[in-house]
């Protein structure tokens, strides 16, 4: 196999915080997993980590952990009490065998708690300020209650150390409370922890100097920080670089630097944010310390991470959700195996998505991401010959497994190429990473062994010709095109045709369907005629327009768009995390929405709708069907009618997301 020609130059080289040794520069920082039962850390916790560890990751933080139940909710884990130290003690044994360092953070949600996840207790912060994220308003702290505060983070550094921890870091970042103290939006106190910067920080001040007090000086006590509040009236990346001083006179020993809060309007994680966008942030509180600095957010590829450090903007770097999506992904790296890392791409659908529904963490790409333990791959007893009829994400998933287990693999595909409707969703704005898992797939395909077979459209007849011992079908979806009069008229087309660019679009286009791939199309229409990130880079470099006017013109195309949905919600199927961006990026490309409306017939010059008992119509030169799918049966069928079994993936049984196909046809796999 060929690998790439870049030759590492920092990122796997050790490297210290404080007295504590580090083989590499990669740390997978804290996230939320919902892996805790009862607020116990958990085998699955456990388990989770020791696979990053042994994929070569350096440093992990576990956490955010709770140090009182009314700052952490009860899907989190805790170590508020002596009775918690066991589980997390099995996380720091089993990642040392491993070869990893691993640090605790200890976290206070703030403000960001909900009522009803801390046993309906008011939440607390340094003042009455309600918060977006939560609808809800907290308490004002008194100054005995902070002191008390302080208090149980420092008892719980304490039992981390007593666990085996290798160090504490305290979470100061994303809008929980220490930073709702550094904050003038949420910390409008008058006395010593209000006011000027010096006294909003004394909180963090006060618990770094707490815990080195009672941990010794040897122990590493780190922060993570957010480089910038992106809150109208908050923090800049100058502030929060004057915060980072005082926190490293306080005696932290490194400082990890991500982006803003949850309440930002301020994309942070999602697959629109460029790799490294936030970089810059490590880079502005790096030139102010002396410690070292981590850096986070959309760091997805070893090579990346390396130029990172290779340019001074950090001494180590964060890599959270590309090793949830492959847990290998440092030692790939390392060894060079770049075509082999399975790809995280920014869809948030496993991972963040699932956290604010209060679910545990997966991921679209790793099936195992999460079941680790009873996911393992193993050989499977007996070789079999098995077909897959379907190249899309289901069937690459399938037969990729398939093979590695030992089997003979045949995948068929009807056209010329693997990927399916990854392609279509590659294609709308900011989605375009999406077309990653293509050539990770094509590689694989390579790597195991599976024979694939373009342009063969597998009848029952091919398939009782080739006598395979199973059968996995992921022939996925057709669109569906609903009896409205007009509807086979010349001037109405597909949202798959418009999102392959093989349709033709008048300047007044409506876009029927308000569901995800309704809103991709929508976008991906609007932003035709508008420049490129290149063009608008070089405009404002040259100052050719003025930055205002550069925003209207990169939401102002060729195109005028409506979208028309019977629902009252438009994008009621986009994943929480991702929905509020893509509806900000409607109302900024000023696509129009008619909502609770029926079609009712479509003419050459625009499209007939009831809404409230009355009519009306919207003009349009062009009408997009994106009104959902329905599941390619007739293979099924005529198999069924043969008599011959088989296992269906993905949207030929029910059309739903690239997720639940990559884990049905992960599954069907392991069943063979």
């Amino acid at each position: 196999m060929q690998h790439s020609e870049h030759v590492m130059r920092l990122l796997y080289t050790p490297t210290r915080i404080g007295t504590l040794e580090i083989k590499n520069r990669i740390c997978m920082p804290a996230m939320h997993n919902q892996y805790a039962e009862n607020r116990y850390c958990t085998e699955r916790m456990t388990e989770f980590y020791r696979a990053r560890a042994a994929g070569g990751c350096g440093l992990i933080v576990v956490g955010g952990v709770g140090v009182d139940p009314i700052g952490s909710a009860v899907l989190m884990p805790t170590i508020e009490a002596d009775e918690y130290i066991p589980g997390v003690r099995n996380i720091v044994e089993t990642c040392h065998e491993e070869g990893a360092a691993v640090m605790l953070q200890l976290f206070h949600a703030g403000r960001y708690a909900f009522s009803m996840l801390i046993g309906g207790e008011q939440p607390v912060a340094p003042s009455a300020v309600a918060s977006r994220l939560t609808r809800e308003e907290p308490r004002a702290l008194s100054k005995q209650e902070i002191l008390d505060i302080e208090e149980k983070f420092v008892a719980a550094a304490e039992r981390a150390k007593s666990a085996g921890m290798d160090g504490v870091e305290l979470c100061g970042s994303a809008g929980y409370l220490i930073s709702e103290f550094l904050s003038p939006v949420t910390n409008k106190r008058s006395d010593e922890y209000g006011g000027p910067l010096e006294n909003r920080a004394r909180f963090g001040r006060e618990l770094i100097q707490r815990i080195r007090a009672r941990v010794g000086p040897d122990y590493p006590v780190t922060i993570r920080v957010g480089g910038n509040d992106f809150i109208p009236g908050g923090n800049t990346n100058v502030e929060a670089a004057a915060a980072c001083r005082m926190f490293e006179e306080a005696g932290v020993d490194a400082i990890s630097v991500t982006g803003g809060w949850h309440e930002t309007i301020v994309p942070q994680l999602p697959m629109m944010v460029p790799p490294g966008a936030f970089t810059y942030l490590a880079a502005g509180i790096k030139r102010a310390v002396s410690v070292p600095v981590m850096v986070a957010n959309r760091i997805v590829d070893p090579r990346q991470a390396d130029r990172i450090l290779c340019d001074g903007m950090a001494d180590m770097v964060c890599v959270c959700r590309a090793q949830v999506a492959d847990p290998d992904w440092a030692r790939k790296g390392m060894e060079g195996r770049y075509d082999e890392i399975r790809p995280c791409v920014g869809c948030l659908q496993g991972c963040l998505d699932r956290i604010f529904s209060a679910q545990p963490v997966v991921c679209l790409c790793n099936p195992q991401a999460g079941y680790e333990r009873e996911r393992r791959v193993t050989p499977a007893a007996e070789r079999k010959k098995v077909a897959v009829v379907g190249a899309g994400p289901g069937g690459l998933e399938a037969a990729c497994i398939a093979a590695e287990r030992g089997h003979e693999v045949v995948l068929f595909e009807r056209s010329d190429a693997i990927g399916g409707q990854i392609w279509l969703s590659a294609a709308p704005p900011g989605r375009d990473e999406f077309a990653q898992i293509v050539p990770y797939f094509r590689n694989r395909l390579e790597r195991s062994g599976v024979e694939f077979r373009p342009n063969t459209d597998a009848t029952v007849e091919l398939l009782q010709k080739e006598h395979p011992d199973a059968i996995v079908l992921a022939v996925g979806s057709e669109p569906l095109v609903p009896d409205i009069p007009g509807i086979d008229g010349d001037n109405v087309v597909l949202a798959r045709d418009v999102l392959g660019e093989t349709a033709v679009l008048g300047e007044r286009v409506v876009v029927l369907g308000g569901g995800a791939v309704g809103v991709e199309t929508a976008l991906f229409i609007a932003k035709i005629g508008t420049p490129s990130a290149e063009t608008v880079r070089f405009l404002l470099m040259h100052g050719a327009e003025e930055p205002d006017r550069l925003r209207e013109i990169c939401h102002t195309g060729t195109k005028r768009v409506t979208i028309v949905d019977m629902l009252e919600k438009i994008g009621k199927d986009i994943g929480r995390s991702t929905r509020w961006v893509m509806m900000g990026q409607l109302r900024a490309f000023n696509v129009g929405t008619i909502k609770g409306a029926t079609v009712t017939e479509i003419r050459d010059n625009g499209v007939v709708y009831s809404r409230d008992g009355e009519q009306h119509e919207e003009p349009a030169d062009t009408v997009v069907l994106a009104l959902g799918s329905r599941p390619n049966t007739a293979l099924a069928e005529s198999l069924r009618e043969a008599g011959i079994p088989f296992a269906s993936v993905g949207d030929c049984v029910e059309p739903r997301m690239v997720i639940d196909a990559i884990h049905e046809g992960f599954l069907a796999a392991m069943n063979i």
